[in-house]
């Protein structure tokens, strides 16, 4: 077993010891808890093949008991993780596990999004949160251009597309939505033309089918406004 292999064990042992306590999962997601980390590799799979920096800042939104979170931050261990949890039983938690475990480059906060400041996210994650525009306007603030988000999205995820290609469009420095195109899916099913210019503001990196019913989707967005970087 490998380090990393071994810290992850001791995160789900984690998991099962506190989980009935502070009401971290279901005992149904208990049973699945291989099959979840194992999505949750494949998150972090997506940022180490889609953000091109070696120290990426991540943000994980509605981290919960930490997957896919948790798993991303032990697995790439010179990224900056930010888990924000609004609920205090499942912070404290993520506070515990993280500390117990010795995965320094974690930051828990323990309060909405939407609070959260002097962040540059160059990837944003999200496991149990809703639609896509509604994740990329609770970080908008916080997203570096480009940045990726990856979320696990259930069958005909691409009809959200449409109303995320407004938002992004819209909340691009200098750019409005006027003259926008409407997203098209091309053959390959593996990208978007979200506007009539060369770079696109969504751009659909890949679609990778899970164990169970459903897909990680990786997106590209163009940055917005308020959190630009330099690369």
């Amino acid at each position: 077993m490998s380090a990393t292999d071994g810290i992850i064990a001791g995160y789900v042992e984690f998991l099962r010891r506190y989980s009935k306590t502070l009401d971290l999962m279901s005992p149904q997601g208990l049973q699945q808890v291989d099959r979840l980390v194992a999505d949750a590799r494949a998150y972090a799979d997506s940022i180490t093949t889609h953000v091109n920096k070696t120290e990426p800042t991540v943000v994980d939104v509605g981290s919960g008991a930490g997957l896919p979170g948790v798993v991303i931050a032990i697995l790439l261990q010179d990224a900056r993780v930010y888990l924000v949890e609004r609920r205090r039983r499942r912070a404290a938690f993520l506070e515990l596990v993280t500390s117990r475990l010795s995965i320094s480059n974690v930051t828990v906060v323990n309060a909405d999004v939407r609070h959260l400041k002097d962040v540059c996210a160059d990837a944003v994650t999200a496991q149990a949160v809703s639609g896509l525009a509604a994740v990329a306007s609770l970080t908008r603030h916080l997203h570096c251009d480009p940045c990726l988000l990856v979320s696990r999205r259930g069958p005909g995820w691409e009809g959200e597309l449409a109303e995320l290609n407004a938002l992004v469009a819209r909340t691009v420095s200098g750019q409005s939505n006027e003259g926008q195109d409407e997203p098209a899916i091309s053959p390959s099913g593996t990208a978007i033309l979200a506007r009539a210019e060369t770079t696109p503001a969504v751009a659909v990196l890949g679609v990778e089918p899970l164990e169970q019913r459903g897909s990680l989707v990786a997106l590209r967005l163009a940055g917005g406004p308020a959190c630009r970087s330099s690369a």
